[in-house]
């Protein structure tokens, strides 16, 4: 028992899945409305678009890289399939370039910070900037928006299926697919050796550059993923859609437990950060917070995570 006892202290899983249960119960108690059906689903849908990116930034921060351009690739491969639709592509082709585009993308953030031995911090930063100048370039700074056919729409932003918002749907799927990837794959334990110790890893046989890369690009495919997505459910894209997500991705992330010292998180985690998120987010909104302060309050929340993980780091070594 006590074993069982000591192992849980340092699973941070548990600490964040308390924190998250109490914080369900304060904001039931205090609005008439969060622990209901509607506002539920409504949490759902709002955090899964970003919950897509979070399953792949918890890979980036785990092998010790980072990207901040996700937000940037988000809305430029929402106007490339928007204005290939509009000039008469078919919508599942449209949307195929678009994740090809994505892959491309991450394939240019990783190629260029692990080939060019650069920081991840500050070549994603000028990629961030990269992006979103393409997406205003090619969009004149104007918003698209698409009719979209009804199959279409009904497999990618349709508001309920089985009374599930499809992009929920879409998210725990892809939360699956990212677990399974991370935690019972080689290319998962890959992943973990390249963020404990990189050039252990290196040493033991491991193509770290080539993980690390692959992590960009899958990332890169997420975020175009959200945003097909998310263009389907507002029918329309604007080109500064995606500001603030690679820091609403980053922190669901470092709430979940992962660290920002590499080779220690999980994509259960994630998920659950993902939602604490959404639930912070959603009550403080219900309390009638000033959305200043919201963003207040979630910015002390993400120093708190980072420090507990700093702190649970260090005591397991």
């Amino acid at each position: 028992m006590k074993n069982l006892l000591g192992a849980l202290k340092f699973r941070r899983e548990v600490g964040v899945l308390v924190v998250f249960v109490l914080l369900c119960v304060f904001f039931s108690l205090v609005t008439n409305t969060f622990l209901t059906v509607p506002n539920i689903l409504n949490i759902l849908r709002q955090v899964s678009i970003s919950g897509l990116i979070v399953m792949f930034m918890t890979m980036i921060i785990i092998s010790t890289d980072i990207d901040l351009s996700v937000g940037s690739i988000f809305a430029a491969v929402g106007m490339i399939v928007a204005i290939l639709f509009q000039n008469g592509m078919n919508i599942w082709l449209a949307s195929l370039v678009g994740l090809l585009a994505g892959a491309g993308f991450g394939l240019i953030n990783g190629v260029v910070t692990v080939k060019g031995a650069l920081p991840p911090f500050i070549v994603t930063l000028g990629t961030q900037m990269i992006y979103r100048g393409f997406a205003l370039v090619i969009s004149g700074g104007a918003p698209a928006s698409v009719r979209l056919p009804d199959a279409f729409y009904n497999v990618t932003g349709a508001r309920t299926f089985l009374n599930l918002p499809v992009p929920a749907l879409w998210f725990l799927a892809v939360t699956f697919i990212a677990g399974f990837i991370l935690h019972k794959t080689s290319y998962g334990f890959k992943v973990y050796a390249t963020g404990g110790n990189e050039e252990a890893a290196r040493l033991s046989g491991i193509h770290t550059d080539r993980i690390r890369i692959t992590n960009f690009v899958l990332i890169g495919v997420a975020s175009a993923l959200a945003s097909i997505i998310q263009m389907a459910y507002l029918r329309g894209v604007t080109p500064t859609a995606g500001q603030g997500m690679e820091l609403t991705a980053i922190a669901s992330t470092v709430i979940g437990g992962t660290s920002m010292f590499g080779g220690v998180g999980t994509i259960g985690g994630a998920f659950i950060g993902t939602l604490f998120m959404g639930v912070v987010r959603n009550g403080l909104v219900l309390m009638g917070t000033s959305a200043y302060l919201i963003d207040l309050i979630i910015g002390i929340v993400l120093i708190t995570a980072v420090f507990l993980s700093t702190v649970s780091t260090r005591e397991k070594r």
